[in-house]
């Protein structure tokens, strides 16, 4: 039986998106303001851990794009191979072809 996964709306990819950019970046800068309160320096970790984090980000970023790229451009009518009673991402039932009989 092939895998089926959750189709992509565009609420879910910037929700995706959001999470993606958004918790390595706030995580560096917390990070940072954190060694910069033991160390008693001034914003320098804050902004390391700011560009560590924006370098994380967009690392992820671009993993999640290039793992979604030929899902994303195949649209949802294209049809891989699946077993009868299985649903499209679109979620309309599979069509049963005359080969399949």
């Amino acid at each position: 039986m092939a895998e089926q996964r959750q189709s992509f709306g565009p609420g879910r990819v910037l929700a995706q998106v959001t999470l993606i950019v958004a918790l390595p970046l706030l995580g560096g800068v917390v990070a940072g303001l954190v060694v910069d309160g033991i160390a008693g320096t001034a914003p320098l970790f804050a902004l390391s851990g700011m560009a560590i984090g924006t370098l994380v980000g967009i690392l992820w970023l671009r993993s999640f794009i290039t793992s979604n790229a030929a899902r994303l451009r195949a649209g949802p009518s294209d049809v891989t191979t699946r077993t009868s009673g299985e649903r499209r991402d679109d979620g309309q039932p599979r069509q049963e072809s005359a080969e399949r009989s």
